[in-house]
């Protein structure tokens, strides 16, 4: 792994047209977008997308460039539209993107109405969001995740979940460094050393399995504290939440007893979670009830799945520069009957379970959630120390080989 995919603005401009423009990214949540006309924008480096629900329902997705002289159509997060006018020379366009309306019609040797459009781009709805492609010849998005990533994704009915945290934070670091991060978990005993009584971090405990088209996961299973734990007997945070079930984890004391809790604890949930408000249980396997996944989906959505929630972590690339990227946290609940507040996933203050509104901070100005915080804060490090002159390559183990797998892939889409 050379310096120069981390540091280089030559490297960052080839990545929009030969990754970005090749694979599926999320371009939001399709709740906040129900009724035709309601659309979205998302952007991704220089590019930005309008996504805009049609009146047979679907999404369609389009470059937010006007055909006449390129001019953004919209700088909206958000909003509703019966038609979408420029707003530099007042050309109109319908929901499908056509041109309907310019001013000084005649004036035109050929009438751009009902010729002219916005470009579009491939674009589908799964799993409660919208993804689009800017490849028209792109596989389409089951087949770019493949069957199981899309079975698992989908037991987790993410369409009947409430985004309740959705932060940008401009970052200091390329989006790489963040990506690789996440593709280990290594750092883990190091860099969050509260997560150590909650889940196994031990690379002999986990699981990791790399998949077609440079996507892997995580597995990490809870109510097994990771080794470098000191004590036979469950602490906080994994004691309340045993006796939230009805268990006494002081039954259970070292961690040969563990696995016994951890499976005590999933046919607990599985007995009473229905008539606790916990409808969305009856989708999940057993191993879902207690453990930690993540999807590391190429090249940069990071979902990480747990019994009641969905984060969402993801780099975007930055539109010049390879020393910054946008960091983008949301958090998806499944709502509780009852239930008005809801844990903040890494030791954030409870949030109320509605729709979020969207913060954009820089890194540093508020916290992101006590993990998320110790990720950025390492990332600018190494980006000082990946241009640095002593800088010597990786020199990883095997369970980092998921970083691995993922610059391999990266090669493969830079290199044709």
């Amino acid at each position: 792994m050379s310096a120069d995919r981390y540091t280089s603005a030559d490297y960052l401009a080839r990545e929009f047209k030969n990754v970005w423009h090749r694979v599926w990214n999320i371009g939001g949540v399709a709740y906040q977008m129900p009724e035709p006309g309601d659309y979205l924008t998302a952007e991704i480096g220089i590019d930005s997308v309008i996504m805009v629900r049609q009146e047979t329902g679907e999404v369609r997705a389009f470059f937010n460039s006007c055909p006449h002289r390129g001019t953004r159509i919209t700088e909206a997060l958000d909003g509703h539209a019966q038609r979408f006018t420029c707003p530099y020379h007042g050309w109109e366009f319908d929901r499908a993107g056509v041109v309907t309306a310019v001013p000084d019609e005649e004036d035109f040797a050929e009438s751009p109405c009902g010729k002219a459009r916005l470009k579009e781009m491939r674009c589908e709805e799964r799993f409660g969001l919208i993804w689009f492609n800017f490849d028209d010849t792109a596989v389409s998005l089951e087949e770019f995740l493949g069957e199981q990533i899309t079975c698992e994704l989908d037991s987790h009915r993410m369409q009947d979940m409430t985004r309740v945290l959705d932060i940008t934070a401009e970052a200091t670091c390329n989006w790489k460094i963040i990506t690789d991060n996440f593709n280990e978990a290594y750092h883990v005993k190091v860099l969050h050393p509260e997560l150590i009584p909650y889940i196994a971090a031990d690379y002999q405990d986990c699981q990791f399995d790399l998949f077609p088209n440079g996507h892997n996961r995580g597995w990490f299973p809870s109510f097994m504290p990771s080794k470098q734990y000191g004590s036979d007997t469950i602490g906080e945070p994994l004691k309340s939440m045993a006796a939230a079930w009805g268990i006494n984890s002081d039954d259970y004391v070292g961690r040969d007893s563990w696995k016994q809790l951890r499976v005590d604890i999933q046919s607990a949930k599985r007995a009473k979670g229905d008539e606790r408000g916990y409808k969305h249980y009856s989708y999940l396997a057993d191993y879902q009830l207690t453990d930690y996944v993540i999807y590391n989906l190429f090249p940069n959505n990071v979902i990480t799945v747990g019994p009641d929630g969905v984060q969402l972590l993801r780099p975007r690339p930055h539109p010049s520069d390879p020393t910054q990227c946008l960091f983008d946290h949301w958090w998806l609940v499944n709502p509780i009957e009852g239930q008005s507040m809801t844990p903040s996933p890494a030791g954030g203050p409870d949030l109320p379970v509605e729709d979020a509104m969207h913060e954009h901070i820089r890194y540093g100005e508020k916290s992101l959630g006590t993990t998320a915080d110790q990720d950025l804060s390492i990332a600018a490090m190494q980006q000082q120390g990946l241009a640095s002159a002593g800088y010597q390559g990786y020199w990883m183990p095997n369970q980092e080989r998921r970083v691995q797998a993922f610059h391999e892939r990266l090669n493969d889409l830079m290199t044709g």
